[in-house]
């Protein structure tokens, strides 16, 4: 299908002549968003969930059941970082088994596991489950981000993986207030060990009906009309161009690891995950520590994330409204660094209170836009699964550094920790800055000497040729 051209409010299909209205795309658009951005950010809540509820566990009374001690907890929440870094690879995948039943399969597997924490009672046997949750959600999380580009527009994937992945403070705010409520519920076990079985279930649920509700593709959409899905199928077309091959081009992958911009976008995302991917396991632990108690810590831990899911859906809007991402990356980095300051030098209550949000709305709304960025500047689908591998293999070493940099014995302060975390997410901000002036530059000269082009109306073999394609231009 060749590409298509804006006219009149007229989109209109060269070669098949399929043509629909400005009025009919947004309907299908949104219709799109509605029906499936909730599945996507519903699994996303659920694994965010089941990956951070280790530390509320913890906090709930697993720690002093099982006496372990600050450096056992520490490599406890690392060996899921492990299963994820060494299964991230799984991406590369998703050519050869379809999508819905790979999303089922890796959902079910780390909400079982989640849900076998309640019966483990060793160290052990706690590090192999961990690290198993982190192999399957390794296959689901950044297979979600190369999804989403089948359906959505450059200039569009700001907004939507923001939505999905703002679905993340809200696991927190749930997951917070849910443990708040479990420890006070009377059962024959354990709250924590409640906490576990509570929190796995609807993992299990939803597996079942991502199985039978994901399309496979934007033309096979079951939840729009046959007109919807041309429209939908055409305009992904006209935004990302088509794939020849049909097969994963291996070209393509070993073209994103001798990408330098990969590299620098891994290196940002390691900073922030530095800085905010501790704060699940570390957060109520931190606020217990400033005076309150294990059961207060544990709703108020729920409002900084609160605040970080309005602060990253407006930040998402207005990034595709300007079609930028690095300003942004740059703005809310610093933000999270001021934070840090904060804790790290004021020790009154109400003030390191007030810093967690500045954390979490800050390094937050980073995290999204940079996933968005690495999405944004693969110019073929086997580039952008491979740049997501090495982006995700790089990055989630950041919560290893994070999960080690707050042991008990530097409480109830941790100002060697706030120091790290500020350092890093500064250093993001440079990267970022880097790296939008390189990206600036390579557009221009591509403009000098091929003319201009617009980033949402490609040629259609950009597909299989990448951003190496003359008139592929990078989002800044």
């Amino acid at each position: 299908m060749g590409a298509n051209h804006l006219e009149d409010g007229l989109e209109k299909g060269e070669n098949e002549e399929l043509s629909w209205t400005r009025e009919e795309e947004r309907t299908a658009v949104r219709k799109l968003d509605w029906c499936l951005i909730p599945l996507l950010g519903f699994l996303y809540l659920v694994s965010y969930i089941d990956r951070g509820n280790i530390g509320n566990a913890y906090t709930a009374g697993m720690g002093e059941a099982w006496g372990i001690t600050s450096g056992e907890y520490s490599w406890i929440v690392t060996s899921y970082y492990i299963g994820y870094i060494l299964f991230h690879w799984l991406i590369l995948l998703w050519k050869f088994v379809p999508l819905r039943l790979w999303t089922a399969m890796m959902a079910f597997g780390w909400g079982s596991m989640s849900m076998i924490q309640a019966g483990t009672s060793t160290f052990a046997g706690m590090m192999a489950l961990r690290f198993l949750i982190g192999a399957f959600e390794a296959g689901f999380v950044p297979a979600v981000a190369l999804y989403m580009t089948f359906f959505y527009h450059r200039s569009e994937m700001g907004l939507r993986y923001g939505l999905f992945i703002s679905f993340s403070p809200l696991a927190n705010c749930f997951a917070s207030a849910l443990a708040y409520g479990i420890v006070h519920a009377r059962s024959a076990i354990e709250n924590w060990q409640l906490l576990f079985i509570v929190e796995g279930i609807p993992t299990l649920f939803l597996a079942i009906l991502a199985y039978f509700y994901l399309p496979a593709s934007p033309s096979t959409c079951r939840f729009l009309d046959a007109r919807q899905n041309q429209i939908i199928g055409a305009r992904a077309i006209k935004g990302r161009g088509q794939d020849q091959q049909g097969k994963l081009n291996l070209r393509q992958v070993f073209a994103a690891f001798y990408d330098y911009k990969n590299y620098l976008q891994a290196a940002i995302i390691f900073c922030l995950n530095t800085a905010f991917g501790s704060l699940p396991a570390y957060l109520p632990t931190i606020l217990t520590s400033m005076g309150y108690t294990s059961l207060r810590a544990q709703g108020l831990s729920a409002c900084p994330y609160l605040s970080a899911y309005f602060v990253c859906v407006l930040a998402s809007f207005f990034s595709d409204r300007v079609r930028t991402r690095g300003i942004f990356v740059i703005i809310f980095s610093t933000i999270g660094a001021v934070g840090y300051i904060l804790l790290a030098t004021i020790h009154t209550t109400g003030i390191r209170y007030f810093a967690t949000f500045l954390v979490c709305a800050g390094v937050f709304p980073a995290v999204a836009l940079t996933f968005t960025w690495v999405t944004d500047n693969q110019g073929s689908s086997s580039k952008r699964g491979a740049g997501l591998t090495i982006f995700g293999m790089v990055g989630q070493c950041g919560p290893i550094l994070g999960a080690r940099i707050f042991p008990k014995s530097q409480g109830p302060y941790y100002e060697k920790g706030m120091w790290i975390c500020c350092g890093v997410l500064l250093f993001a901000s440079f990267v970022a800055i880097t790296l939008s002036l390189s990206l600036r530059w390579q557009n221009r000269q591509r403009d000098e000497k091929h003319g201009k082009s617009d980033i949402d109306h490609i040629p259609e073999d950009i597909a299989d040729i990448g951003d190496a394609h003359p008139m592929y231009r990078y989002v800044l």
